[in-house]
């Protein structure tokens, strides 16, 4: 398993134990932090692309591991650090 999906494994977790017909989730910056048992990393915090797996540059990297699972960033808003996943269809 892949460094990263192991350090996010507890969110990835997280959204693969929620019920079927559940959609949707909005979770601040701090409760993912208080899954993961760390800080995320400043480029969360600043970066909209870190989300979706892009660097700065445009460069794209893997599948977060929370897409890996069916799960998308739909909304995010980095002013009030809330990120809202969608289950895809």
């Amino acid at each position: 398993m892949a460094k990263r999906a192991l350090k996010y494994a507890a969110l990835r977790d997280h959204l693969a134990g929620l019920p079927a017909a559940q959609a949707r989730l909005t979770m601040t910056f701090a409760r993912i932090e208080q899954l993961l048992g760390e800080p995320l990393p400043r480029s969360a915090y600043e970066y909209d692309g870190w989300w979706q797996g892009q660097s700065p540059w445009g460069r794209v990297h893997r599948p977060r591991p929370w897409e890996q699972i069916g799960w998308v960033v739909m909304d995010l808003d980095l002013r009030t650090k809330l990120v809202t996943f969608r289950r895809q269809d």
